[in-house]
């Protein structure tokens, strides 16, 4: 490997050595799903990948955050998944305060002894951090430990509730977002909002999350009038609007169901309100499903309705499409990159009863006549692979090796 100025210079023609930060999330994948997804298409692209992904604890914790806990009792100090080596180390997590005074430094202080260990014993090339507030910044102290470039990608929420418009986002936050050699976003939306913050000359890219083609049944029976809807049950994912909107048809299409995939806040109330409409035979909520079962279910179901608001993206909705759904997603959203209102599925207003209502009556009435606009949904979400995003990846990292070597 060159070493220039104490930076190591990537080449086109060899592997890479890459080093990604994520939290521990409970998400029943090994670390988080989109992005084991994202390193294992890096790894079949040829190049080293090693996770550290930070399993916060605290004092009390059985008490204070049992499911929390639980994630952390069940995580192994080290794991190979897939064939990428992963390390849990535990650092201490203190909640939104916490995190506003001392952001991603307990992340840092528990990550960089492994970080360091393996560095020397095959150095990295960049670390790549997912998420910005904590994992970002201990990212970039990381990378700048190792001296070696960071790349950030930005998902969501991250953004959306730290870069909102109108108010001026932590200093710490932006020093985060400008200092990092590059920086991605899985959406347009996301960018929009923190472009701004990394000044002229930086390098700012929007990467799409992808989808597992392997995991996407091949025979669709996307049965009539099957309405499926998967997500947190929680406000901004406006299922109980969706349970409005179908309510409102059930008697004029005896044959149409509903099923609501996800745990969370609303479910009582959800329950509650089907049991009130008499609708316990044709809604139907399953709770916490794997993600196997939940894209067969996709399969299965004619229209996939989620009209939330706060999405930096949503594999979900690209996920559905593959599967030969009519995906409703809400406008001025992320998932606005992919679905084209009228052209490969439909645009709503977030959590609008009544547009959504419009949507349902349309399909069930009329199914026939969106075959091609189904097909075309199809074939666009399955355009967006992890192999395609790992290759964008790929080719942001070395234009930001590039880039750092120069400054050194």
């Amino acid at each position: 490997m060159a070493v220039k100025g104490g930076a190591r210079v990537g080449t086109p023609e060899r592997p890479l050595r890459i080093l990604m930060m994520i939290h521990r999330q409970a998400d029943h994948s090994p670390y988080c799903f989109y992005v084991h997804e994202q390193a294992k298409a890096l790894r079949g692209r040829g190049h080293d990948v090693t996770v550290i992904s930070c399993v916060g604890v605290m004092p009390m914790m059985r008490r204070l955050r049992p499911a929390q806990a639980d994630v952390a009792r069940r995580t192994p100090a080290r794991a190979d998944v897939d064939g990428i080596p992963v390390y849990y180390p535990r650092c201490l997590t203190m909640g939104n305060a916490g995190e506003r005074v001392l952001g991603g430094v307990p992340m840092a202080l528990a990550a960089l002894p492994q970080a360091m260990r393996l560095d020397r014993e095959k150095r990295f090339d960049i670390v790549h951090a997912h998420m910005l507030p904590r994992d970002g910044h201990a990212g970039l102290l990381v990378a700048k430990a190792l001296r070696v470039p960071l790349a950030l990608t930005v998902h969501g929420t991250d953004v959306l509730q730290y870069f909102l418009p109108g108010r001026v986002p932590w200093p710490r936050n932006v020093r985060i977002a400008r200092e990092a050699d590059a920086l991605m976003a899985v959406s347009s939306l996301l960018l929009g909002r923190v472009a701004p913050y990394r000044g002229g000359g930086k390098i700012t890219r929007v990467v799409q999350n992808g989808v597992d083609l392997s995991l996407i049944p091949e025979q669709h029976a996307n049965r009539p009038r099957a309405v499926l809807s998967v997500g947190t049950l929680k406000p901004r994912k406006c299922m109980d609007r969706t349970l409005e909107a179908f309510a409102r048809l059930a008697g004029e299409y005896p044959d149409a169901t509903l099923t609501l995939v996800g745990m969370g806040e609303m479910q009582a109330q959800l329950c509650a309100r089907v049991r009130e409409l008499g609708l316990e035979s044709r809604v139907t909520l399953t709770g916490a499903m794997a993600h196997g079962e939940v894209l067969r279910r996709m399969a299965q179901s004619d229209l996939f309705v989620l009209p939330s608001w706060g999405e930096g993206y949503g594999i979900v909705y690209i996920e559905a499409m593959a599967a030969g759904c009519i995906a409703v997603g809400a406008q001025n959203e992320g998932i606005e990159d992919t679905i084209a209102d009228g052209v490969n599925g439909f645009l709503v207003p977030a959590g609008d009863t009544d547009a959504v209502e419009r949507v349902m009556r349309d399909v069930f009435e009329h199914r026939d006549a969106y075959a091609a606009l189904r097909a075309r949904g199809e074939r666009d979400a399955r355009l967006l692979t992890w192999e395609r995003n790992a290759e964008q990846t790929e080719a942001v990292y070395r234009e930001a090796i590039g880039a750092y070597a120069k400054k050194r």
